[in-house]
């Protein structure tokens, strides 16, 4: 039986909330390290889309008041309708053990009109022609839809609207692959408007046809949704929270594990399926965007096995990118624009659960040999080992319930073993890693496909299924890439694809960015005090919020990331970057106003939703202004945000509540004048969550990152173990031993760290009181600490 939860779904679609009243609530106290990444996104939420221009974002604009009431909608029928094999409740712990699919109900529409028959041409204010057709759903829903014969020129555009104004593309000649299709991340609505707008302005054939709808239902949710948060809930309270996930720290929480966390991704196969996958390298080492998962991701869980469907599946793919939170606790909901959509089969296998593809909807005209997945959204590909040994601890990295990622360890090493399934119709004979109990963390439906890692950060295995909990952490199961790297055809196995110029059976990964990356400066993300946050309070005497940010080279600036909490509706905001005159922002350089951020809809108490709200804690990323690049010198800078024809910023940015410092970093704007913040008549020493990317030769976290260390530091706070390294124990991608000990030279554990700052949590240990010894291998260094827990 699989475990199936549909009822928790809703962090894969990121409820965003709004709150009109101003409110300062504090939360989670605990501490760590955070990992230093990066989050970057495309102008728009979807995969590979172009800045819409200015004219066609007024007819939009114009357009989509009207739509929900507009005349001459076509009524689409559905061709079949189908359930979730999940019930809506958390199953039983006692539950067989099965995959790890997370699988929701779906009206489909497959047999589509010509579009002719629903659409017509329209002369626009400018006297060109633009094509324009209305769909009538059965059902609101996330529409996911796909296009076939898809081969734009170049300056079209192609873009899909629902009644909220909500958009996915433009979609340009830059989407078109071999296959000819095209598949679009999900939007919410009940009708939904196509627009095809060509270069020349003139009518013609219409270069693509639409396939195929599926539609995902929420409406039975019911009451396991999480409770309306934002403001309704105790001070301390998480803004989300998933049930059976609490044991499963954010990956944020274990920042060794930062660059194998970014090859991991969230997946969503034909609208419907939701799971993991790794971004995994090959020897050739040239980026290309190979991804590793579950072949049960692909053929509905052994319920359709004709490749002719399993190849569909995976040209229905949409893959999202670093979706994670940027605190440890609470969890905040991560960004959603960074998607690529569309794959091709490389190798399959069922009888060991293994799915190799290659995604194609990536950018076009990338020369040989260069990673075709854009810069901005950092992608790393995973290191891998091959061969029956591996050093324990192993890792797993995931998207259990399609949340944000997620973190397991197991200290014992797994071995092979059979793994038999009565729903599935292949026996799956010494062919898969045993997990026989988590140390660290569970997995649930979503987590399907996710990867396996040894000590050494080299992916081992991918999830097929288990049973583990986080009261019963017991019996999960990866199928071993050292049972399907070699012996079958080249589709049925890996070698061909990952080692195709040699013989090795382990291999690094690739950051293949890594000589001149994007860099997201950040006051919260490298800081002590990153979990401990709250979100600002209303002020009507304040314009406009600044935070100051040290640069010590010449940067290109690329956009921000708003960390923002909830507001009933989204507030006019205007970004600006200010020169440092006297201490102070000066000189204005930039200014751009911030367009409403993509969100997605809250089905509220399982019906379907009356009206739009933004739910719970998230982040948004605003890319810089087309065509009007800035660089920026070495020097101090402010980045500011300012409420619209000198209104009060109304926007509810997260804070930190304190910080070690006596220079004023956060500014307000009372009137004209910037003075330094002030909260209740005191001076305001932390920092408001505005992050700003740049692209350039800055250490990662720039000027901001945490100070280098001459020699080891080791420091306890409550329950987690912080360490900060010198750069110099670092030695290319040999990572720094950690090892624990008791007094009395018992072994507890070994961990490889890789970034100069780590954390781990004690509490996974159940050390009791006393003294322990800490011992740190690196780059030919050794260093010894007592450690008392008290």
């Amino acid at each position: 039986m699989n475990r199936l939860d549909t009822a928790l779904v809703t962090t894969a679609l990121r409820r965003f909330m709004t709150c009109s009243r101003a409110y300062l609530l504090s939360y989670g106290k605990c501490v760590c390290f955070s990992l230093i990444a990066l989050l970057l996104a495309l102008p728009v939420a979807a995969q590979l889309a172009t800045p819409i221009p200015a004219a066609i974002v007024t007819d939009l604009g114009e357009r989509h008041a009207t739509l929900r009431n507009a005349q001459g909608a076509y009524q689409l029928h559905a061709t079949s309708r189908t359930e979730s094999a999940s019930t809506l409740r958390q199953q039983t712990e006692t539950a067989p053990s099965g995959l790890r699919l997370l699988e929701l109900p779906t009206i489909e529409y497959r047999q589509l009109p010509e579009s002719k028959l629903w659409g017509d041409w329209l002369v626009m204010p400018s006297g060109r022609y633009a094509w324009q057709g209305i769909l009538q759903l059965e059902k609101a829903g996330w529409n996911t839809l796909y296009f076939d014969q898809y081969q734009l020129n170049r300056g079209d555009m192609l873009l899909i609207t629902n009644e909220e104004g909500e958009v996915r593309g433009a979609f340009t000649e830059a989407n078109n692959v071999s296959s000819h299709s095209l598949t679009t991340a999900p939007l919410y609505g009940e009708r939904l408007m196509v627009y095809y707008y060509p270069a020349s302005g003139e009518r013609r054939n219409i270069p693509w046809q639409l396939s195929g709808i599926t539609t995902a239902l929420l409406t039975t949710v019911g009451e396991e949704l999480p409770p309306a948060v934002g403001g309704h809930q105790e001070p301390g309270s998480p803004w989300f929270i998933l049930k059976g996930l609490e044991c499963a720290e954010a990956t944020v929480r274990h920042p060794e594990v930062e660059r194998i966390a970014r090859s991991e991704l969230l997946l969503i196969v034909r609208g419907r399926y939701l799971s993991s996958g790794t971004l995994i390298n090959n020897s050739r080492l040239d980026g290309d965007p190979l991804v590793l998962t579950a072949a049960h991701c692909l053929n509905a869980s052994y319920k359709n096995r004709e490749l002719d469907y399993v190849r569909q599946s995976a040209e229905q793919t949409v893959f999202y990118f670093n979706y994670f939170s940027p605190t440890g606790e609470p969890l905040v909901n991560g960004i959603e624009e960074q998607t690529l959509a569309g794959a091709e089969l490389v190798a399959y296998n069922e009888e060991h659960d293994m799915c190799l593809l290659r995604i194609t909807g990536v950018q076009p005209a990338t020369p040989q040999g260069q990673c075709p997945i854009p810069q901005s959204y950092r992608p790393y590909l995973a290191g891998w080992n091959a061969e029956r040994e591996f050093p324990a601890p192993v890792i797993g990295i995931h998207h259990p319930k399609a949340s944000v990622r997620r973190y397991n360890r197991a200290d014992e090493k797994p071995p092979l073993e059979s793994y038999d399934i009565a729903s599935v119709p292949v026996q799956w004979v010494n062919s898969h890693l045993h997990i026989k109990k988590w140390d660290v963390g569970t997995t649930a439906g979503g987590s399907s496909g996710s990867g396996l890692f040894d000590k050494n950060h080299h992916l081992i295995g991918a999830l097929s299924g288990g049973n583990s909990y986080c009261s019963t952490p017991y019996n999960d199961y990866y199928y071993a890439l050292s049972e399907v790297f070699t012996g079958y055809p080249d589709d049925k196995c890996l070698k061909p694809h990952l080692a195709p110029t040699s013989d090795q059976t382990i291999l690094e990964g690739l950051d293949p960015f890594a000589a001149m990356p994007p860099v997201r400066l950040s006051h919260q993300l490298y800081s002590l005090m990153r979990d401990s946050v709250a979100i600002r309070t209303i002020n009507t005497a304040v314009r406009g919020i600044a935070v100051r940010y040290d640069i010590d080279t010449s940067v290109l600036y690329l956009g921000s990331v708003l960390v923002m909490g909830a507001m009933r509706e989204w507030p006019p905001v205007t970004l600006a970057i200010y020169r440092d005159e006297g201490g102070k922002p000066g000189k204005k350089l930039y200014e751009q106003t911030l367009p409403k951020p993509s969100y997605l809809l809250v089905n509220d108490a399982g019906q379907s939703p009356q009206q739009r709200i933004l739910s719970d804690a998230f982040q948004a990323f605003f890319p810089a202004k087309e065509g009007e690049p800035l660089t920026l010198s070495a020097g101090s800078y402010y980045i500011a945000l300012e409420g619209s024809e000198g209104k009060a910023l109304s926007a509810p940015l997260l804070m930190s509540k304190a910080q070690p410092h006596t220079t004023p970093y956060a500014w307000h704007l009372v009137g004209s004048t910037w003075e330094p913040a002030k909260l209740s008549g005191a001076p305001y020493l932390g920092h408001y969550w505005v992050d700003p990317i740049f692209l350039g030769k800055l250490k990662a976290g720039g000027t901001t990152a945490p100070e280098s260390a001459n020699e080891p530091r080791v420091m306890l706070s409550g329950e987690r173990l912080y360490i900060l390294l010198p750069d110099s124990w670092f030695v290319g991608d040999t990572p720094v031993e950690l090892e624990l000990y008791s007094a009395t030279g018992q072994h507890i554990l070994s961990l490889p760290l890789t970034n100069v700052s780590s954390s781990l949590s004690l509490a996974d240990y159940a050390l009791q009181s006393g003294i322990y010894i800490v011992h740190l291998t690196g780059a030919g260094e050794r260093y010894n600490c007592k450690l008392i827990r008290p």
